[in-house]
């Protein structure tokens, strides 16, 4: 993989949560946020004119309570809940899943280590405490989805998931990149997970860069080894946006930004728009609403 280059002025960034802007803790509510990233990521958000977003498996409501008073553009539940740069919510329909939770519940009570996550849209089994339990996990959660229509699961970091079938974090990325301030730029995909992957694949698809956090077998075209180096990263290019050192535009961008990052592919990159007005204060969001 190629070294990673400072995020310029005319790309769009979409980032990971856990394990990637924050370090992985033995439970989901252990995770602690860096002081000085909420910060960072407001410059960010102000240098890229609003083009910033959070992609996660958590829920809108869990990251913007990590993240306050910061309320960025965010697709939560790998893309089941979507709130856009003016603030507005789109969600998929709601499956029904007391049926599948109740057989889910039953099973992780039976045995201590699991840990069973009920989120708006999804369920999430947990079994980083007791990581000799995955294929157990693997096997119990597929049957008790059986031939369910409408869901699907996902496997990730020490959890596997049931949520909306066709719902990813990769379309979550096609679709905010349809409208200001992200449609015309040149997206940037960080994340840890194979979850992330279809990230990394809709990125890789609109001509921009997938960094893995870790090392592993991946679409990604850059990676860094821990969170605590992309947060580094985020840092220096804030900074660098900040001060005006990062201030390349148009093809000369471009190039510099095609030459660092070798994608094995022809594609070219996508045409980089004007920036929408920066956005000023704590909240970005044009408006709130809650989960």
């Amino acid at each position: 993989m190629s070294s990673l280059p400072l995020i310029d002025p005319d790309n769009a960034l979409f980032l990971d949560f856990d394990g990637t802007l924050a370090d992985l803790a033995p439970r989901p509510e252990l995770v602690q946020v860096e002081a000085g990233l909420v910060g960072t990521l407001r410059t960010l958000h102000r240098q890229l004119g609003g083009a910033v977003a959070i992609v996660s498996g958590r829920t809108i409501a869990e990251l913007d309570a990590f993240l306050a008073p910061l309320q960025l553009p965010t697709a939560g539940v790998h893309g089941a809940e979507l709130r856009d740069a003016e603030g507005r919510r789109l969600e998929v329909p709601a499956p029904d899943l007391d049926r599948l939770h109740r057989r889910l519940e039953d099973f992780a009570q039976a045995h201590p280590g699991l840990r069973l996550e009920r989120k708006p849209m999804a369920l999430a089994v947990h079994y980083r405490a007791a990581p000799e339990l995955e294929t157990l996990v693997r096997e119990q959660v597929a049957q008790a989805l059986g031939d369910v229509s409408g869901l699907e699961m996902l496997h990730g970091k020490m959890v596997v998931e049931v949520k909306p079938a066709g719902v990813t974090k990769g379309s979550a990325v096609e679709l905010i990149m349809r409208s200001p301030p992200f449609a015309g730029r040149m997206p940037i995909f960080a994340g840890d997970d194979v979850t992330d992957e279809d990230g990394f694949a809709m990125v890789a698809h609109l001509g921009g860069v997938g960094v893995l956090v870790g090392q592993r077998p991946s679409a990604a075209t850059v990676s860094v080894p821990a969170p605590a180096d992309l947060r580094a990263w985020l840092h220096r290019s804030a900074k660098a946006l900040d001060g005006g050192a990062a201030g390349q535009t148009g093809e000369a961008s471009k190039r510099s930004t095609a030459h660092a990052v070798d994608t094995g592919t022809d594609a070219a990159h996508v045409a980089a728009a004007t920036a929408g007005p920066p956005g000023d204060g704590a909240n970005p969001s044009a408006s709130t609403t809650s989960s």
